[in-house]
């Protein structure tokens, strides 16, 4: 279970550089044809650094790499543009573009609140929708959206449990009717990504219920964090849900789009050095990670020490992890897309 706080693109010179990831054909009903990097990595940024979260302070990013990161550059910054009713693609267009001016490709959560989702596929917000993706196609830059994430569980009121407003099929006939209105606009450039919540103690809604489909989705995600009581490792607590969204989806690049681990009751340094290597030798179809490094008001028994930050040796292991990892998917590259795979370039 999740909970946070509050809750673009790559330069033309990057995507030139790089080997590409695409999806399939970008018809109506089909998903995007927009390509990315080999690997996508980042984090969600809070505003411990300088007071306000990225994209807006764009200091925040910095000093999150020089603490954590050994100033390798992100590739992808994970951020929020709420409900696509309350504003419209363009209010964020600054914001994103901060981010692709740094080279950087933009995730964003987007939401539909309390909507109920059956009212979504009647066709209620079509009108915001249809802005909010021409708009988008307009300006024509790669962007990852994660609608509507975590919708296996409860805790949001998207969720599809039996304690939530919205069943399986409603979030599946949601989800398509969204999709269908971006690809009408040609907003090809928008990736889709769809977000579970891991299921290790399988206590949530099937994933099998609620997944679009392989013509609506270009990535596929999961999002998952160790609480720390009990203190569980990244293996265990995300294999099984890896291998259910394979099943699914065997041919889809996976994200994990959320994760963290607390310095309680566990060595946080050690679940880090753990979750790299797990990466490396039993999760190879993932193609990206994004650290929420945000600290969140406490849940009783649950602390929300989720930053790498918290402890030096926690920096450290994610500085020589995501190393090791860049190293692996940057390999047989040379000179400066070497360098822009690894995150090692000059920021453009």
């Amino acid at each position: 279970m999740n909970v946070r706080t509050v809750r673009t693109a790559l330069v033309v010179a990057t995507l030139a550089l790089l080997v590409l990831l695409g999806g399939s054909g970008a018809a109506a009903g089909r998903t995007s044809t927009t390509q990315l990097p080999r690997f996508i990595w980042g984090a969600y940024i809070g505003d411990q650094f300088t007071g306000e979260q990225p994209p807006w302070d764009w200091n925040a990013v910095t000093a999150f790499q020089a603490k954590n990161t050994g100033g390798r550059h992100i590739s992808a910054l994970h951020w929020s543009v709420g409900t696509p009713w309350d504003h419209d693609f363009n209010y964020w267009r600054g914001a994103l573009e901060i981010a692709r001016n740094a080279g950087v490709i933009s995730v964003v959560d987007m939401g539909t609140a309390k909507v109920p989702l059956r009212t979504i596929t009647k066709g209620t917000y079509d009108t915001a929708l249809q802005t909010w993706a021409t708009e988008a196609a307009a300006w024509g830059q790669p962007l990852l959206i994660r609608f509507d994430f975590e919708m296996n569980g409860r805790w949001y009121s998207w969720g599809t449990r039996p304690s939530n407003q919205n069943t399986p099929a409603d979030f599946v006939a949601a989800w398509r009717h969204v999709h269908r209105i971006f690809t009408t606009a040609g907003a090809t450039n928008v990736l889709w990504a769809w977000c579970p919540n891991i299921d290790p103690y399988h206590q949530m809604t099937d994933m099998a219920k609620v997944y679009p489909g392989n013509n609506y989705v270009d990535w596929t995600c999961l999002d998952g964090y160790n609480f720390g009581k009990p203190w569980a490792g990244f293996t265990k607590l995300y294999s099984d849900s890896y291998h259910r969204v394979l099943q699914l989806a065997p041919n889809k690049p996976m994200l994990i789009g959320e994760m963290g681990s607390t310095e309680r009751h566990g060595n946080k340094a050690h679940w880090i050095r753990d979750m790299f290597e797990a990466l490396a030798k039993h999760f190879r179809h993932v193609r990206g990670l994004l650290w929420f490094d945000v600290f969140g008001p406490n849940v009783p028994g649950h602390p929300i020490d989720w930053p790498v930050e918290t402890s030096k040796a926690s920096s450290a292991a994610f500085k020589v992890g995501i190393g090791i990892t860049l190293a692996r998917f940057c390999h047989g590259l040379g000179g400066n897309a070497k360098a822009q795979c690894l995150g090692t370039a000059a920021t453009p």
